[in-house]
């Protein structure tokens, strides 16, 4: 079963396009939101930072469909600490999403895809930079528990501008090329910020040119103060992450709860 059958079969059961970002900063780490006292282990950042992602998890898996831990935020877990917590996201009747921005040579991909595959991931963020998605699409499909990959072609950040929309490839914009590879070689979907520099109409031609049966996956709703209707009109087929605007609430589950159900308000579904 393909990845996106898979998020299709749960958005069914739980009617939710939620993915929550499981961003796990340590208190020391910066001066904004952090993991709570209560989860930090002294001496173990791993365990600090698994603990509490394994709690968000429980909190708020009744309302979501899928969790995002951010690479940036678990380095140095071990193969154990990952497998712990896909298990863990899998046992709640979601889907995981590593952000890793998996972005290599040939051998290199091999590699990252046979460890996270053994990890339990579902599903991974791959950077186009390198051109090997063809590459990496077939060898994360060929694994029995298909991988899906989801491919960065216009995100959130405002950096982005900078080369994904105003460089030009073929005549077209970086972003609208990084759509037509997708649909090309079979990729699962692409990752579209709900932010600002991101407009209608730009949402709406990665979607025709994507093809309506890839998933985007949406960062940018919460923190960054991205509009989820704007991607949920003109995107179709989205699943919207939010992060730090739930796993650092004061009841993530309750925060969980409405954004699924401020997604619905707006339309949100699901078709693959």
């Amino acid at each position: 079963m393909s990845f996106c059958q898979r998020m299709m079969d749960l958005y069914r059961t739980k009617k939710s396009i939620l993915c929550v970002g499981l961003d796990s900063a340590m208190p020391n780490q910066r001066k904004g939101a952090a993991i709570p006292r209560e989860y930090i282990v002294e001496g173990d950042e791993n365990q600090s930072r698994l603990r509490f992602c394994l709690s968000i998890v429980d909190q708020t898996a009744e309302h979501c469909i899928a969790f995002k831990p951010n690479q940036q935020y678990v380095a140095g877990f071990t193969s154990k600490e990952h497998l712990e917590l896909t298990r863990k996201i899998r046992s709640r009747n979601c889907v995981s999403i590593l952000d890793y921005k998996l972005n290599d040579i040939g051998d290199s991909v091999e590699s990252a895809l046979y460890h996270l595959s053994n990890w339990g991931y579902d599903a991974i963020t791959f950077n186009p930079f390198l051109g090997n998605l063809e590459e990496t699409v077939k060898l994360a499909h060929s694994y029995p528990r298909q991988m899906g990959i989801l491919t960065l072609t216009l995100t959130s950040n405002p950096e982005a501008i900078h080369y994904q929309k105003q460089a030009m490839i073929e005549g077209m914009p970086l972003y609208a090329k990084i759509a037509e590879d997708v649909r090309t070689y079979g990729g699962d979907g692409c990752v579209v910020g709900a932010t600002g520099h991101v407009t209608d109409s730009e949402i709406r031609s990665i979607r025709k040119i994507a093809g309506k049966d890839k998933v985007f996956l949406v960062p940018g709703v919460g923190a960054q103060a991205g509009d989820p209707k704007k991607v949920i009109e003109n995107g179709g087929n989205v699943l919207i992450n939010v992060s730090r605007g739930v796993i650092y609430a004061d009841s993530p589950s309750q925060k969980a709860k409405e954004y699924c159900e401020l997604f619905n308000l707006h339309g949100a579904k699901l078709e693959l």
